[in-house]
């Protein structure tokens, strides 16, 4: 039995969980890897490339690291001794790591010298369900709430495992960094990365850190600490209840889900106080003073005690109260089969379950010929209406396969004497006591 075979026999052993990490020759990763290829490659990031390695019980990813001339070899395993001691089931399981370095003849200017080409590369489970980045909606659509709930409990029980009892900073906590299995089971991958080629770059040169999710600590002043994970995840949370990391107005939140519960049996009656528990979370994790940021055991305790203690009624009786919004289906996006000089017409349906009159308008900054009908009317109590909206025909045709089109339908309660030819831009704008609601649709135009 040659090396090779011995090499990939004891890689599937510790894929099955019989071994430990090792150290992996390049010449396996190689293999498993087909040389790198392009048809393996599954991701790309700011420290390195990722591959799809094929074993013969499975499938691993191969992290190939940018910038490896820079890696100090010290970092480097220390970098691989924590990522070996984190094992939670809210890590991505490390499997092994490669620091291979080899000496080429180059021509430099006429001259040959020997260079020292350097390859750091990391192994980890490989998770086929994306990173939590492609998951993250508002809350009309997507991922229900239960589901999200469980993907932030999860997030900052892994976060605890690294903080608590790891002593590691992630740095670069984000949703891109998070992957999810088969059963949407968070798992955070990539802690501790950032710290690898510190030696070599300062902020300024982009330091790997995703900007909309540092800690603004870090940003300006440059200091780092566990506190600064607490505000990443902060904004995380805010994004998976709300879809946006902007601040947002916790009753028009509440009444979207509740838009949404009223259509789900499995839902319905359940979650507002978690809804807003979560949205309060996030904003005391987002505190631009991290001295008043919680720590990761007291935002454990907080997310458990919303489920042990039975106070969901007065959240309950609250948001019952709220009324409800216009409805809009699809919300999904509509694809339109693009074709020179045809005309193209779609169509969304608009519901109002409630007693009382709704405004609304639709809006779109495409550049392309929408006609929508009615682009504006009222919709009265407990009816529906079509919107048709037609794209004219055109003898110029998309630049990419598929170019996509925002809408954005504005709605407002008003008076039932109004009529359609009063409507105006100022009943949409938001003023204190007066809900407007805005929900966005998309439409794609397959030219493919």
């Amino acid at each position: 039995m040659d090396d090779t075979l011995k090499e990939l026999n004891t890689l599937e052993r510790t894929f099955a969980g019989f071994e430990k990490p090792s150290n992996l020759k390049l010449s396996l990763l190689k293999i498993i890897t087909d040389n790198f290829s392009d048809e393996l490659k599954i991701g790309e990031g700011g420290c390195g490339k990722v591959y799809k390695g094929i074993l013969r019980n499975g499938i691993i990813a191969v992290k190939r690291l940018f910038n490896s001339h820079t890696i100090d070899d010290r970092m480097f395993h220390q970098e691989v001794q924590s990522l070996t001691m984190a094992k939670h089931k809210n890590t991505v399981r490390f499997l092994g790591y490669c620091s291979h370095t080899e000496g080429q003849a180059i021509d430099l200017d006429g001259k040959i010298i020997l260079a020292e080409i350097r390859e750091r590369l990391l192994c980890f489970e490989y998770l086929g369900n994306g990173s939590l980045e492609d998951h993250i909606t508002d809350e009309l659509r997507g991922l229900e709430w239960q589901t999200r709930y469980q993907i932030i409990q999860g997030i900052c029980e892994g976060l605890h495992h690294l903080h608590k009892e790891k002593g590691i900073i992630h740095m670069d906590l984000k949703p891109a960094n998070i992957l999810l299995d088969e059963n949407m089971v968070p798992k955070i991958t990539d802690f501790g990365l950032s710290r690898l080629d510190e030696k070599s770059q300062t902020l300024s040169e982009n330091r790997f850190l995703s900007l909309r999710y540092c800690a603004p600590e870090y940003q300006i002043h440059g200091r780092m600490s566990a506190k600064s994970d607490i505000y990443s995840l902060g904004v995380i949370i805010r994004e998976l209840v709300t879809g946006s990391r902007e601040e947002p107005s916790t009753t028009k939140v509440l009444r979207r889900w509740k838009h949404r519960w009223n259509k789900s049996v499995k839902d319905k009656q359940s979650g507002y106080k978690e809804v807003a528990k979560c949205l309060d979370l996030a904003q005391r994790c987002m505190h631009t003073d991290p001295t008043y940021r919680p720590h990761i055991w007291n935002i454990i305790g907080d997310l458990q005690e919303m489920r042990s203690v039975d106070a969901h009624n007065s959240y309950t009786t609250e948001c019952l109260e709220l009324e409800d919004m216009l409805g809009i289906e699809p919300l999904d996006e509509m694809n339109l089969p693009f074709k020179l000089n045809r005309q193209l017409s779609c169509s969304i349906e608009l519901t109002n379950d409630t007693g009382r009159y709704f405004a609304f308008r639709i809006l779109t900054t495409s550049l392309w010929p929408y006609y929508i009908v009615p682009a504006e009317d009222i919709v009265p109590p407990r009816s529906k209406l079509t919107v048709n909206i037609t794209l004219q025909a055109t003898k110029n045709a998309p630049l990419q396969n598929q170019y996509k089109d925002e809408f954005t339908v504005q709605s407002t309660t008003v008076d039932g004497n109004l009529k359609t030819m009063d409507i105006n831009g100022e009943m949409f704008d938001e003023n204190p006591g007066k809900v407007v609601d805005k929900v966005n649709f998309m439409i794609v135009l397959d030219a493919s």
